[in-house]
């Protein structure tokens, strides 16, 4: 896998991620807050929870909590979205002519191209774990030879790049951290990054005349209310940087993330890191945490915490490397 910008910003998001949920989801939460919480309503009672000693972890509870049920929720819109698109797209596939066929051969996508019965003219892939290509009806009838190859190897990028699994896991991600707005930054340079780098992928193909002339007659998505949230597919907001370009021959300047969303996520560290440190202060002190969870939070313990995740880390790759392999074959 090429570490273009789209990849490296999607590395970035998700090892950040990783990151974080070690820290914040495992390490302060479940290895500490609720156990002091859970401990302090055994000795004191229900009442505990009103009290000012523990109103800091209740907080941070709140929040993390907040962030994941927000996480949750966009995972299973998303899934459901994902399976309608795929549903609408089956209702409304036609037989592959000759021409698209062929077209999918010499893209090495065959048996993933669906032919759409729709007058629009649009193409996009979709399927988070099996990705496939649609193209419109009307985009087929007014695109040359030349500009349905260039199109179709545009869309072998966004699916030999898992992009339907990765745009459904970059969406969510931004969620589930919402107190950290670097996040949604990352996700829009990733999203940017994707079509630029599938343009290129095309323009080394097929030379940019082609693409130029298809990237105007396709780049407005068909309005089914489902698409936004379950298909890689690149909007008109990006049709400015894509043809910036395909005139300079390189890829433009990508926006980092600014400085708002870097001094929000700072502020929501610092928050959620003084929430944590208020929390074990009202305990009575790190040594009566450590007493009463077992967490001293020392070299031996980060070591551990790492430990433990990196055999997660490494499914998550191991995953991901299968399916990416799937792609390569036909179905």
């Amino acid at each position: 896998m090429r570490l273009d910008t789209a990849n490296r910003s999607f590395a970035g998001l998700l090892g950040a991620s990783l990151l974080a949920g070690m820290f914040v989801f495992c390490g302060a939460v479940g290895c500490v807050l609720v156990v002091l919480v859970v401990r302090q309503v055994e000795t004191h009672g229900i009442d505990a929870l009103t009290g000012h000693s523990l109103w800091p972890a209740v907080a941070f509870i709140v929040i993390v909590g907040a962030g994941v049920a927000m996480g949750i929720s966009s995972l299973v819109r998303q899934v459901g979205s994902s399976r309608r698109l795929t549903r609408r797209v089956a209702a409304l596939a036609l037989a592959l002519p000759d021409e698209l066929h062929e077209a999918a051969l010499r893209a090495r996508l065959g048996g993933r191209v669906v032919l759409v019965d729709s007058p629009e003219r649009f193409s996009f892939a979709y399927g988070a774990l099996t990705p496939r290509v649609a193209v419109s009806r009307g985009l087929l009838e007014v695109a040359s030879a030349e500009e349905l190859d260039a199109v179709l190897e545009h869309e072998r990028y966004h699916v030999r790049n898992l992009d339907p699994l990765k745009v459904l896991l970059a969406r969510a991600l931004p969620a589930a951290f919402f107190y950290l707005p670097a996040f949604r930054s990352l996700n829009e340079r990733y999203v940017a990054g994707r079509e630029l780098a599938a343009d290129r992928r095309a323009v080394d193909k097929w030379g940019r005349k082609p693409l130029a002339a298809a990237l105007f007659k396709v780049v407005r998505a068909p309005a089914w209310p489902e698409l936004q949230t379950a298909a890689a597919i690149g909007g008109p907001e990006l049709l400015e940087v894509r043809v910036a370009q395909l005139e300079s021959g390189s890829e433009p300047p990508m926006d980092a993330p600014s400085r708002v969303a870097l001094a929000g996520s700072l502020i929501g560290a610092l928050v959620l890191t003084g929430l944590f440190v208020a929390s074990v202060v009202s305990f009575g002190g790190a040594s009566a945490v450590a007493h009463a969870t077992g967490a001293h939070l020392g070299a031996l313990d980060i070591a551990g915490a790492v430990l433990c995740a990196a055999p997660w880390a490494a499914g998550l790759w191991l995953g991901y490397r299968w399916l990416s392999r799937r792609t390569r074959r036909e179905p």
